[in-house]
């Protein structure tokens, strides 16, 4: 596990790409479908890993491939209360259940850790099951919701939240 640099963004949106037209074949709209391609993802990535200062991502190797990431840095919505906020785990479908997302969670948490936070909160979109039980099995717990925009699908999403960042960074690593 490292520290993306701007280089790892085709690789990132590549990965970010796949997994989310697998996870969200049945909840996306037409329009997130045909707008949220690879190409624009690698354009955000770029975008995102150019201001570090904002988010940290880190990725996952095997093989000298990505095949995990995520996100860490200041919250995006009010409702995360002033916690910390992970976006973006995905963890490629063919090593997920192997203990990537977890070890991604606990050094997400460790991120915002050393940026100050006591907590973190992170959204799901609504009917992303496998991700919320993933998170529950980690002791997150729902705080609410909230619709995100999106530039082409609005979303609705529930909020999970964790008080204690050494608490999700134990059931991480158990």
């Amino acid at each position: 596990m490292r520290t993306a640099v701007y280089e790892d963004a085709p690789a990132i949106a590549r990965l970010h790409d796949e997994v989310w037209r697998a996870t969200y074949r049945s909840l996306a709209t037409a329009a997130a479908w045909e707008g949220l391609t690879e190409a624009v993802r690698a354009e955000r990535w770029r975008e995102t890993l150019a201001d570090p200062g904002r988010w940290t991502t880190l990725v996952a190797e095997r093989d000298g491939a990505i095949v995990g990431f995520g996100s860490a840095g200041a919250p995006s919505e009010a409702m995360f209360e002033g916690r910390g906020e992970i976006r973006w785990l995905h963890v490629d479908p063919q090593v997920q259940g192997g203990g990537l997302g977890r070890m991604l969670m606990a050094a997400l948490a460790s991120e915002l850790a050393d940026r100050g936070y006591g907590g973190c909160a992170l959204a799901v979109v609504v009917g992303n099951e496998r991700a919320m039980g993933f998170y529950r099995r980690l002791g997150g717990r729902e705080i609410g919701g909230f619709t995100d925009p999106g530039p082409l699908w609005r979303s609705e999403n529930v909020v999970f939240a964790w008080d204690q960042l050494p608490a999700l960074q134990k059931a991480a690593a158990g």
